[in-house]
């Protein structure tokens, strides 16, 4: 039997009868085979259950040749012990309840007696835009988070949010584990419709020359991308569960609002969490042939945005806080405003680069990267995405 020697606080372990009890949705595990994997694996668990992984068998044989951590990421383990210890991972009642309420208000109001009085279709469809990208982040929050109130809100994202948490997770996992490396990473892989990088001639389309006027397109489709992966998932590994609050949620949805004003909802709210989540790493270092150490590629391939006004700061859900969410995404999102300082100090302090750009800015570069890719030969060589 060949080990999966993974090596988690200096101790390796034998991953192999994990892997082999939980075949979906751990292939992400696999890429760290003889690697060091402590800061995804915390990433990614509780304490309590990186306690009980540490009860999986030792490997019976060490892997040789293999690099020692930097100076950069020891320092990255105590700074997140000590962020444990301080409490920054625990809830926040308050924060959680507005969160919540917020989202509710919004959607609401697509109901509301006033609104429907006053409101043209097209308006309803973006209130609704507005709240269907709000529920998006929550469902994000409670996916990632860890302990009993995650776990009981982690059907939120299929009955409120109409994406499955099963799918979410395989997909986002990865991208949280090799963030921006090429044909690894899903959120870098947007071709044929948008291309990052210059092509090889068999993978160009002939109109990527135009992607800089047609942009906005693609990315009004993400959420129907989006949703048709997650039935996806759900009907391909038997998610019953899933299946039926997906219904649940169609079946609501179609009987609250008009068909037209959801499907324009759709557009819009794909558009918007769109260009929110691609600006904060698509303009950033991408990796070709490079497996950069956790700490150091986070800080790398990934950028802040401060937003300009109350109601962008809401809207963009914790995600102009990306670097701080990347490092420790099992953190409550609202941690994140007071995180950056030590985070920025973090970076002084062991050599990285700490980059944040305001939010219209970095819109700005996001849509120059794609306008000057369009100007590019396609480059023979060059990987597929």
């Amino acid at each position: 039997r060949v080990q999966l020697r993974v090596r988690i606080d200096d101790v390796w372990y034998d991953l192999s009868r994990w892997r082999k009890a939980h075949p979906a949705g751990t292939h992400w595990i696999d890429l760290y085979r003889d690697q060091d994997a402590t800061e995804v694996m915390y990433g990614f668990h509780s304490d309590k259950g990186m306690e009980m992984l540490k009860r999986l068998p030792k490997a019976k044989t060490v892997p040789e040749g293999v690099k020692e951590p930097s100076s950069a990421t020891m320092n990255f383990r105590k700074f997140r012990k000590q962020l444990v210890d301080d409490g920054w991972f625990e809830r926040d009642w308050a924060h959680e309840a507005f969160n919540l309420g917020s989202w509710a208000f919004a959607a609401a109001m697509v109901r509301c007696p006033y609104t429907l009085k006053r409101c043209i279709p097209v308006t309803l469809s973006q209130v609704l835009g507005v709240s269907n990208t709000i529920a998006g982040w929550l469902s994000h929050d409670y996916v990632h988070g860890r302990g009993k109130f995650a776990d009981f809100m982690r059907p939120f994202g299929y009955l409120c949010g109409g994406m499955g948490p099963t799918w979410w997770s395989d997909k986002h996992n990865l991208h949280h584990a090799r963030t921006n490396e090429v044909g690894i990473d899903e959120d870098i892989a947007t071709d044929p419709a948008l291309y990052i990088w210059a092509p090889d001639p068999k993978n160009d389309a002939p109109w990527r020359k135009y992607q800089g006027l047609y942009l906005p397109l693609p990315m009004s489709l993400l959420f129907f991308i989006w949703r048709f992966d997650s039935i996806k998932v759900a009907v391909e590994r038997k998610l019953w569960k899933e299946l039926v609050g997906l219904a649940c949620h169609y079946a609501f949805m179609l009987y609250w609002v008009p068909a037209g004003t959801f499907v324009g909802a759709l557009f819009l709210s794909g558009f918007m969490t769109a260009i929110i989540t691609t600006v904060t790493h698509q303009s950033e270092e991408l990796f070709f042939d490079e497996n950069p150490e956790f700490v150091e590629g986070q800080f790398r391939s990934t950028r802040d945005a401060v937003c300009s006004n109350p109601f962008s700061e809401w809207l963009w859900g914790g995600m102009q806080y990306q670097l701080e969410h990347h490092l420790f995404p099992t953190m409550p999102r609202y941690r994140y405003p007071a995180l950056v300082p030590h985070v920025k100090k973090f970076a002084e302090e062991n050599g990285l680069e700490f980059r944040i750009t305001p939010e219209f800015e970095l819109l700005k570069m996001n849509w120059k990267l794609y306008s000057d890719i369009a100007k590019l030969p396609a480059e023979p060589g060059q990987p597929s995405s």
